[in-house]
């Protein structure tokens, strides 16, 4: 493979180079061509969504981190279908009618939005996706998809460019549509590893008040937690990503530590996944990891109860 040619993952799902997609920041173009063989199999205006990208930019961190680790796609894999399945049980709770709200915090270039949208919107109020930067842009790639998609999906699809560690956040989703009483889902994938401690703890206070809301937190471990034989894959690949990004240090939480976090603030701790239970609940069995400390990567799921 040269270094122009086109990085193809999965069948029917290739991404050339070209000056007619968006191109994507080198970290943000790694996760989605990791993940390409489930976005492959996916709906067909999520495999067009991901064929608007232009991946090229993160083909060269793609290499790098296969050299340390060949099979990390499977870590991502089975961390994304996990949250889509789990976000997709909270669904079933709410059933038909006005549904949840979803918050979906540093979304990037993500398709869960409109895989969600696409598969369960008669029990979804609203999805809102927040991010830094580029949320215009995502709004054009929706744009672009408007014939593949029906209306009243695109109706429910909001984008707002914001800090998630903002005071003003709330107020900025309302002004949005965000409704206070409904219960919500907020969802934090591939963010807590950059957030300060007391930005996690701010982002849980924000959302605790008014309906129930439910939080779902993906997190890494610390090594102390991994078997001393997996520790060199994950601070490989995470020095990469932090020198491609340009971030100092990474965060890390245990179980224990964010079910205090949710007992602080009036909640309490619903679930917690490790990788070894996502792999399963993906493939039916365990191939790469068979116990906890095999994993490095876990989802939490948390609740704050209503408040006055």
């Amino acid at each position: 493979m040269t270094e122009n040619d086109p990085i193809e993952t999965s069948e029917g799902l290739k991404n050339p180079k070209t000056a007619k997609k968006l191109r994507l920041q080198p970290t943000g173009a790694l996760v989605i061509l990791w993940s390409l063989p489930l976005y492959a199999r996916g709906p067909p205006s999520v495999r067009k969504f991901v064929e608007m990208l232009d991946l090229s930019s993160g083909e060269d961190l793609f290499r790098r981190c296969n050299a340390i680790c060949s099979w990390y796609d499977e870590v991502i894999l089975n961390r994304k279908h996990f949250i889509k399945s789990l976000v997709e049980s909270l669904l079933d709770e709410f059933g038909e009618g006005k549904g949840a709200q979803i918050v979906i915090l540093a979304a990037g270039k993500s398709p869960l939005a409109l895989e969600l949208l696409v598969e369960s919107s008669s029990r979804i109020a609203q999805i809102f996706e927040v991010d830094l930067a580029g949320i215009e842009e995502k709004k054009q790639l929706y744009s672009g998809l408007a014939p593949n998609i029906a209306p009243n999906i695109a109706l429910k699809l909001r984008c707002l460019t914001a800090d998630v560690t903002s005071d003003e956040l709330l107020d900025q989703l309302v002004v949005e549509g965000f409704d206070p009483e409904t219960p919500t889902i907020v969802l934090m994938e591939g963010i807590s590893y950059y957030l300060q401690k007391k930005d996690l703890k701010g982002i849980i206070s924000k959302f605790g008040s008014g309906g129930r809301n439910q939080f779902i937190i993906e997190y890494l471990v610390p090594c102390s937690e991994v078997k001393s034989a997996r520790r060199t894959i994950p601070k490989g690949i995470f020095s990469l990503i932090r020198k491609e990004a340009g971030t100092e240090g990474t965060i890390c939480y245990t179980e224990l530590e964010l079910s205090r976090i949710f007992q602080r603030s009036g909640g309490r701790e619903i679930s917690c996944t490790d990788m070894s239970e996502m792999e399963r609940l993906r493939l039916g069995f365990n191939r790469r990891f068979c116990e906890r400390r095999d994993g490095w990567i876990e989802g939490f799921l948390g609740e704050i109860l209503n408040r006055p």
